[in-house]
């Protein structure tokens, strides 16, 4: 009994979590999690993790993976900071890449198109909420 009451427990928290790589509500808590519906940054993330994130990282530094709103998608996007640039203006510009794709993401991403810094993951239990959301 106790074992099916984690298993629905999971459950509604996958359910609960987005169903694409996005921050869900923005509620008060800092942390949640995130169903990881691409292969954009394997081998750190599979398709089906759920990505833990920190909603209100205190600092972005090369090598973290972020969860950003990019111009250019209309989804935020998962990506992994690879270098931090300065624009003309001193602005900080975050170039991001996915670990497995061969290029950068076409456009520098400022600190405030990031959403949240992923500190963890669980693996493959997000495919619960690929399958119900279609993705």
């Amino acid at each position: 009994m106790k074992r099916i009451i984690t298993i629905l427990f999971l459950i509604l928290a996958i359910i609960g979590a987005s169903g694409c790589i996005n921050p869900g509500d923005t509620g008060e808590t800092q942390e949640s999690m995130n169903v990881v519906v691409s292969s954009s940054m394997e081998p750190a993330l599979y398709r089906g993790d759920i990505a833990i994130v920190d909603k209100n990282p205190d600092s972005i530094q090369v090598g973290d993976i972020v969860i950003y709103n990019a111009t250019w998608y209309p989804h935020p996007i998962i990506s992994r900071v690879v270098s931090i640039k300065n624009d003309s203006s001193g602005n900080t510009l975050y170039e991001m890449k996915g670990d497995n794709n061969p290029e950068p993401d076409p456009e520098l991403v400022s600190r405030s198109q990031i959403i949240s810094k992923v500190t963890g993951s669980i693996p493959k239990i997000g495919y619960i909420t690929i399958w119900i959301n279609g993705y």
